[in-house]
């Protein structure tokens, strides 16, 4: 498991209004095996040294998973589907406060304003997503949006939830991700990123974006894919050698307005 985060925390509600809580994000990722996901999160810590792997996402363990003192919102794009977290299915999108029992979730899909349908997409496809996260902070509406690449922004959200993020924000927060696998390897690529407090996050230049390479053999040297001691795919005791996630936050293209 991993996470990556943007390395100052970031003001909320510094003028105890409603607005003071909004928030835009954008950014690109790509998930090349289901392993078992990745996470935008805004959290009040970057410490994440107690949280476990595979089915937890690198964010929660058995003990605090679901407290009210976590203080975490975040959106996971899950690929296996852990049947004590309430998943719907192993490829969707959900939104998660303090806990990994999404408080709203739903395939992974786009809404295609040619067509005027939502399109499934495949998570773990390899093929680069773009993502968009925004609260209205006097709305108290956050929104899940999501397209392939080439494709412009939807008229419709995947997701729509009512939250009142003055009960989960503290007056500084850290925004970032988490990624974490289980039985199976997988690459967890973020290679733009787009985030502002003032007004909708910033676009960046597509063509800027790096290529994902194919990992080398070198990746897999202490990989044994014979071995006898796997767990189950919802365990959170996972073999060390089948965790391997690689987060890229590309600087040229990462845009902070706070």
């Amino acid at each position: 498991m991993g996470q990556a985060f943007y390395g100052f925390p970031v003001p909320f509600n510094s003028t105890n209004s409603p607005n003071s809580l909004s928030f835009s994000t954008s950014f690109v990722f790509s998930i090349d095996a289901p392993g078992h996901g990745l996470t935008f999160l805004i959290s009040p810590s970057m410490d994440f040294t107690q949280a476990m792997p595979s089915q937890f996402l690198g964010l929660f363990n058995t003990s605090n998973n679901g407290n009210s003192t976590n203080r975490i919102l975040a959106v996971e794009f899950d690929t296996v589907k852990s049947n004590e977290f309430l998943d719907i299915d192993d490829n969707h999108v959900g939104i998660d406060v303090n806990g990994l029992v999404s408080v709203e979730s739903a395939p992974a899909a786009f809404f295609s304003n040619k067509q005027s349908k939502n399109i499934s997409l495949k998570l773990s496809s390899k093929d680069p997503i773009r993502a968009w996260i925004e609260y209205n902070g006097g709305e108290m509406l956050l929104n899940v949006t999501l397209a392939p690449l080439d494709t412009s922004k939807p008229k419709f959200p995947l997701l729509s939830r009512k939250m009142n993020l003055s009960e989960i924000f503290l007056g500084k927060m850290y925004v970032g991700f988490s990624a974490s696998t289980g039985n199976i390897t997988g690459n967890h690529y973020v290679t733009g990123w787009s985030f502002s407090r003032e007004g909708k996050a910033k676009d960046f230049d597509l063509a800027l974006l790096p290529s994902l390479s194919t990992p080398s053999p070198s990746d897999f040297d202490d990989f044994d894919p014979f071995s006898s001691s796997d767990p189950s795919p919802d365990s959170a005791t996972v073999n060390p050698y089948r965790t391997k996630v690689v987060i890229i936050c590309t600087l040229a293209i990462m845009i902070f307005m706070i």
